[in-house]
C-alpha cells in the first residue's frame, strides 16, 4: 500500500523572517509610545549609546584587556 505524504519544508528561513518582522513592528510601536516623553527620549539615547559601544568594544577588542596577575605559588 502506497501512502501519499505532504512535502514538509523543513526551511527556517520564512519563520525567522515573520518573527523578526513581528518583533521589529513591536519595537517600533513601544518605542514611538516611550519616545513622547523627553525625559524617557534621553534615557533610551544613553542606554543606546551604550549598548552601541558596548559592541564596537566586543569587536576592537574582543580579548580582556585587564589580564589577572599570573598564580604565586608559595612553597616551603
Amino acid at each position: 500500500m502506497y501512502q501519499h505524504f505532504k512535502r514538509v519544508n523543513r526551511s527556517y528561513a520564512p519563520i525567522a523572517r515573520e518573527v523578526s518582522s513581528l518583533l521589529f513592528w513591536v519595537m517600533v510601536s513601544v518605542l514611538r509610545v516611550l519616545l513622547r516623553r523627553p525625559m524617557l527620549d534621553i534615557v533610551l539615547l544613553l542606554i543606546a549609546l551604550w549598548f552601541i559601544t558596548g559592541l564596537i568594544g566586543r569587536l576592537v577588542a574582543p580579548e580582556p584587556v585587564l589580564l589577572q596577575p599570573a598564580a604565586v605559588f608559595e612553597g616551603r
